[in-house]
């Protein structure tokens, strides 16, 4: 198609170009630093996401907290991250005034909640928090805030501290549990657990966050004071800024109540409250605060507005125990005045007081800045106040006056020896503030002491002191000080802040010092370590002191001299001769020493003696000069050590000698042997003794022995062990190094193996016996009280033997037991397992380092998991008889002080099983559910199954110092007690046993459903309690005997209970209240009656027609209604039985009137008597009768004797001649007998069936020699 198109015309020329030339595009902006600005917030995001959420990351950020913070805060370790949550540990705050360390703190939450405006943590858990404050200026009152109100909702759920301690008031809080709720209205804080060193509390307090803050709470509280139990309380309300306060506390013999409405942000300290009334009584402020003295207070104290803003009131104060303070007592015996408070003081009027059997009376005022107050003295003793003061009787007055910053304080004291005139005061320097001793003038007797000075309170902390003795008697100034007249002048100054540094000048004016003369002069003056010059020349009688020189620097030179054979003349601690001369020289770095001291009988104060001392060495500078050192003491005695001889010599050159030491020791009474013996030297211009230690062997319990030589070195520099391996404790102990510098850093390292427990029973005494072998290790450091590493605790061999039933000690059968010691900065963490025969036990936790002081007030946080899988083990430790099985584990968490830990957990058992095998008792299918709650063990649930019943218990158990409180509720319903075929006993009830003070008593009721008791067998003859057998160890008696038992308990032997045994076969019925209170015999009251039954007695069968036993008194001898018969008497035979078990009263019975003789011959032998013959037989039948009785405790016949058989005929017409039977038989019913009968004339035998068909009718059948049928009818008339 394009070959048709019309062709392309030719342009015209174009016109020339006259436009102006457009411009050209500009460039594009160069866009380069929106990118840069965008990659640094990149950067920083990813820095903040790395220090964030990252743990390495977030451990880096902590470890620059130092820097970040100006050297305040310091974080040791970081496990986790912010975000995840983290675990800081060994925080260090460091401020101003205050100083904090937190050894943990755990922080788990949610921070996904932010979103939702919401911060919310599941658990902040804080260790061991250790918190020191300083005084502060104080701060002006910028009165009540605007608002309480938060940026965020804030929820905690479970707030933790192990333990707070606060210094230095040294008041320590254990065991914190609370949680926390911030809704943008209310500040909720429930505190559900704080144990304090009285007891424990808890509380609840709800606060609103706008003004004026409506305040709600309240606090529960109980504990101890000196034994006694205490409960407390105290209830908030109102607002934070008009508070009501009303709180109680009590216990036997104290009293405490405080109620108050207060202003707490008043900008006047005085308008803080506007009615207060406390009321205390019967409080040792010691039982609260250890450091406080001993007393016993009353105090009050009331407050009450006085028109406008001022307030009136009065206090009062008694002590019931005043004391010395020497003592630890409040020498303050009563307390009284009144006050007035307005807006610009606090006035004092009519305060007084009496103490030291005087009196104090004080007046004045104290406002904003300022305070003036005077106190007048009458008739006070020194001596009721401090044992050791004056025995002098003081009046005057003192006056308290200027700025509260730095008041002047001025007195005027006389007594009848002493007089005292001072004047202090304060004033501002360039250095810090300074106390002023204008004057202090105190006179004694004859005697004068004038002193005046200053000391700087802050920064060097500088000081000067003037003063003179005029005639001044030591002895009374403080009892004990020897008698003496002293002229003296006495000139200081230096500073007491690091490098310390003084000179002292004292130049004595003839004096004289127990009895003798005393002069000389003394004057020095030292800066650190070097004493720059020391000039003395001082005498006393024939004793004489005397130095001159100067020692520190090269080249200085100190000369000493002592020659004193009179030391007694000083003061009653001191006597003996002692004698020498010293010359000292070099640095202390490198010291040079020539020395010879002499002691005989010298006896100085803190109990330091020794009968005869020599000392004599030899050090130079030359590198080869002789090395001479010579100790000889012997009896020495320091404190509880002493040495009957001790011997250590040195010799050689000093930088190669030999060193020995020996003696004969004994520490708390114990004797050792101690031997050493090295090798070293003093290198050139070093003080550090370097060498090996040869040997070391100390004999004893416990005893020590070097068995590979030590490299040493030794000096005010460091001490440095090298390797080593020692024999101890039956062992070996390995040492790798051991290095401790001047500053008191600690390093060392090693370990032993081997070591016998028991041979450390001198030093440690243990509960049980044991036979433990154990291994140990350690790596440890210490820097700046701060010890960082482990020690670990292994047994390796050996056994715990606990102590069993009869003396048999049982094996604990331990199979591992191992302890795990970690020191983390400021705490030590512990872990241990122990694994034996009948337990397992966990446990781990943590307490506070304290620079090592570990006492009872040291509070741990501890967890503790104990697994006894098989009860059956523990049997062998009770009696064979004793069958326990089942299961029981505990899980608990200790806190507290070391001395009082209190345990919050739960003990969980199941298929418990405990049976004794000899009384029948069984207790199977057992459940126990419990807690520890502080001090107080909960039971919740104790069940036992026993037959188609069950038994249940629950209570609680309070463990107090004064003794355990206890309650426990137990449930019977249908119990099978017993369930053996002589023993069975079903009851239902309920009893409640409780404890307080030590007293136990035991009230409830007890009904047996089914009850059979086989009684047991007499055994053989013993001898009555008034028989005293020589040799034979007189048997204890029963526990239960002094128990401070008080018992109410209804017993109902219910519709079947049976009684079954020595002769006895009867059904009981009735209630009897038992009751018993301690230090009298058991009573009762009731009656319990036989329901049907016999007794068989003399070989008969006597049928209970009738019997009552009452309880009207005591339990062991209640009143007796008891009448028996003779199985089917035709005429009632029997006996009654009335008056008491102590005086029974026993009669024949019988349904007719008859003999006493033929009553007896028809209970004995079933019919009348009639003439001679029956009154042989009646002889006869008391072999019977006695062979009888003996048979009734054996049980094997119902019938054993000498009868006598009549003359009769037979059917076959023989005569039987009458004789005497051997009559052997059993009764198999009650109407059916079966018996063997041997005649002793005839000698036949037969064997007899009879049958008793009523109680006149009876069928005989007998085979034997003679065999025979009778049917015998009796009919009785008169």
């Amino acid at each position: 198609m394009s070959e048709n198109l019309p062709p392309v015309p030719p342009s015209p020329p174009s016109p020339p170009d006259t436009s102006v030339p457009a411009t050209p595009p500009a460039r594009p902006r160069r866009r380069w630093w929106r990118y840069v600005c965008l990659l640094l917030v990149l950067a920083l995001f990813t820095a903040l996401g790395w220090l964030t959420g990252n743990e390495q990351g977030f451990a880096w950020l902590c470890q620059q907290l130092p820097v970040l913070t100006g050297q305040q805060l310091s974080i040791a370790r970081s496990e986790g991250t912010l975000w995840s949550g983290f675990t800081l540990h060994d925080i260090r705050w460091r401020a101003q005034y205050e100083d904090a360390d937190i050894d943990r703190l755990q922080l788990q939450w949610q921070p996904a909640a932010l979103w939702q405006g919401q911060l919310q943590v599941q658990a902040l858990s804080i260790g061991h928090v250790r918190l020191t404050t300083r005084p502060s200026p104080p701060t002006p009152a910028t009165g009540a805030p605007a608002s309480l109100s938060l940026p965020l909702a804030v929820q905690v759920d479970k707030l933790g501290l192990d333990s707070l301690t606060l210094l230095p008031a040294d008041l320590r809080l254990y065991g914190l549990q609370a949680s926390y709720r911030y809704d943008r209205q209310q500040h909720r804080m429930q505190l559900h657990r704080l144990q304090t060193p009285w007891g424990s509390s808890s509380a609840t307090l709800q606060l609103a966050d706008s003004s004026p803050f409506a305040l709600r709470g309240q606090l529960q509280a109980q504990g101890e004071l000196e034994q006694i139990p205490l409960l407390a309380g105290l209830k908030l309300g109102g607002s934070l800024l008009q508070l009501q306060v009303d709180g109680t506390a009590s216990g036997k013999g104290m009293l405490a109540e405080a109620h108050g409405q207060l202003h707490p942000f008043a900008l006047n300290p005085y308008n803080r409250f506007r009615r207060l009334d406390v009321r205390v009584g019967g409080i040792n402020p010691q039982a609260i605060m250890p450091a406080w003295p001993k007393a016993r207070l009353g105090f009050a104290i009331h407050a009450e507005p006085d028109g406008g803003p001022r307030i009136k009131g009065g206090l009062s104060l008694l002590n019931s125990q005043p004391g010395p303070l020497s003592a630890s007592q409040l020498p303050l015996s009563l307390l009284v005045g009144e006050f007035r408070a307005d807006e610009k003081a606090l006035h004092l009027d009519k305060l007084m007081a009496q103490l030291g059997g005087g009196q104090l009376n004080l007046t004045g005022k104290v406002e904003h800045n300022s305070l003036d107050i005077v106190a007048l003295l009458h008739n006070i003793g020194l001596r009721t106040l401090h044992e050791a003061a004056p025995d002098d009787v003081i009046k005057g007055t003192a006056r308290v006056v200027g700025a509260l910053s730095g008041p002047d304080i001025k007195a005027s004291l006389y007594g009848k020896t002493l007089q005292l005139q001072t004047a202090v005061g304060f004033q501002q320097a360039a250095g810090g503030k300074v106390l002023l001793l204008r004057q202090l003038d105190l006179t004694a007797g004859a005697g004068k002491v004038a002193l005046s000075g200053q000391l700087g309170l802050e920064g060097r902390q500088e000081y000067q002191l003037e003063g003179k003795l005029l005639k001044a008697d030591p002895s009374r100034l403080q009892a004990g000080l020897p008698v003496g007249e002293l002229n003296a002048a006495i000139k200081a100054s230096g500073q007491l802040a690091e490098p310390l540094s003084g000179k002292l000048g004292l130049q004595f004016a003839p004096s004289r010092l127990s009895g003798a003369a005393l002069s000389g002069q003394l004057s020095t003056d030292w800066q650190g370590q070097r004493v720059r010059q020391l000039a003395a020349d001082l005498r006393l009688a024939s004793n004489r002191l005397q130095a001159s020189g100067a020692y520190g620097a090269p080249g200085d030179k100190l000369k000493l001299l002592i020659d004193a054979p009179n030391l007694a003349l000083l003061g009653r601690d001191f006597s003996g001769v002692i004698k020498g001369q010293a010359e000292l020289a070099g640095t202390p770095k490198v010291p040079l020493l020539s020395a010879s001291l002499r002691a005989e009988r010298l006896r100085l104060p803190g109990n330091l003696a020794v009968q005869s001392l020599s000392l004599d060495g030899d050090i130079k500078a030359d590198p080869s000069s002789p090395f001479r050192l010579q100790l000889a003491a012997d009896k020495l005695q320091a404190g509880s050590f002493s040495a009957e001889q001790l011997r250590a010599q040195g010799s050689g050159t000093r930088t190669r000698h030999h060193l020995q030491l020996d003696g004969r020791l004994r520490l708390d009474g114990r004797p050792y042997g101690v031997q050493l013996a090295a090798s070293g030297g003093l290198p050139v211009n070093s003080g550090q003794w370097q060498g090996v230690l040869e040997r070391l062997e100390i004999t004893g319990k416990p005893g020590l022995s070097l068995q590979t030589p030590l490299a040493l070195e030794a000096g005010a520099a460091r001490i440095k062990l090298g390797s080593t391996r020692l024999a101890l404790l039956g062992g070996s102990l390995s040492l790798s190094e051991l290095t401790r510098s001047s500053n008191g850093d600690l390093s060392t390292r090693g370990h032993a193996e081997g070591l016998r427990l028991a041979e450390l029973a001198p030093l440690l005494q243990l509960p049980v016996e044991q036979n433990l072998l154990l291994d140990s290790g350690w790596d440890l450091k210490l820097n700046g009280n701060r010890p960082q590493g482990q020690l670990w605790l292994k047994r390796v061999a050996g056994d715990i033997s606990l102590p069993a039933e009869a003396g048999r000690p049982a094996a604990l059968g331990l199979k591992a037991a191992q302890l795990k010691l970690h020191f983390d900065g400021g705490s030590l963490l512990f872990d241990t397992d122990i694994d034996s025969r009948y337990a397992q036990l966990t446990g781990k936790g943590s307490l506070p380092w304290n620079g090592g002081v570990i006492d009872s007030r040291t509070p741990l946080a501890a967890t503790a998991s104990l697994s006894l899988p098989s009860l059956a083990a523990l049997a062998q430790l009770s009696s064979p008889s004793l069958e326990l099985s089942g299961q029981l584990s505990a899980n608990l968490a200790l806190a507290g002080p070391l001395g009082q830990l209190q345990a919050q957990g739960s003990i969980l058992g199941s298929k418990l099983l405990l049976a004794d095998h000899k009384t029948g008792i069984r207790l199977g299918d057992g459940v126990l559910q419990a807690r520890l709650s502080g001090r107080s063990l909960i039971l919740d649930k104790l069940r036992f199954a026993g037959g188609q019943g069950e038994v249940s218990a629950s209570g609680s158990l309070d463990m107090k110092e004064a003794g355990p409180d206890a309650r426990v509720r137990v449930t019977l319903d249908k119990f099978s007690v017993f369930d053996k075929p002589s023993r069975k006993l079903v009851v239902s009830g309920s009893t409640e046993l409780s404890m307080v003070d030590r007293k136990i008593s035991l009230t409830g009721r007890i009904r047996a459903d089914q009850g059979r008791i086989d009684l047991p067998k007499t055994g053989a003859p013993s001898l009555s309690d008034d028989v005293v057998v020589k040799g034979r160890e007189t048997a204890e008696p029963s526990a239960f005997a002094s128990l401070p038992l008080t018992v109410a308990l209804d017993l109902d032997l219910g519709e079947r209970f049976r009684l079954v045994g020595q002769g006895l076969d009867v059904e009981l019925t009735g209630v009897v209240k038992v009751t018993a209170n301690p230090g009298m015999p058991p009573g009762a009251r009731g009656q319990v009656r036989v329901v049907k039954g016999r007794y068989k007695a003399y070989g008969q069968d006597l049928d209970i027609e009738q019997g009552i036993i009452s309880f009207v008194g005591p339990l062991d001898n209640p009143v007796l209604n008891v009448v028996a018969k003779r199985h089917l008497s035709p005429v009632g035979a029997g006996v009654e039985v009335s008056g008491s078990v102590a005086a029974p009263r026993i009669r024949l019975v019988a349904d007719e009137s008859m003999s006493e003789k033929d009553k007896l011959s028809w209970l004995v032998l079933g019919h009348a008597a009639s003439g001679d013959r029956d009154d042989a037989a009646l002889a006869a039948s008391a072999g019977m009768m006695l062979a009888g009785s003996i048979n009734d405790q054996v049980g094997l016949f119902d019938e054993l004797g000498l009868a006598s058989r009549k003359e009769r005929t037979l059917a076959n017409g023989t005569v039987s001649p009458a004789e005497q039977v051997v009559t052997v038989g059993r009764q198999l019913t009650r109407e059916l007998y079966l018996g063997y009968e041997y005649g002793v004339t005839s000698a036949d035998q037969a064997v007899k069936l009879a049958y008793q068909l009523s109680k006149g009718w009876s069928m005989v059948l007998r085979a034997g020699t003679n065999t025979s049928v009778e049917s015998r009818y009796t009919l009785r008339f008169d």
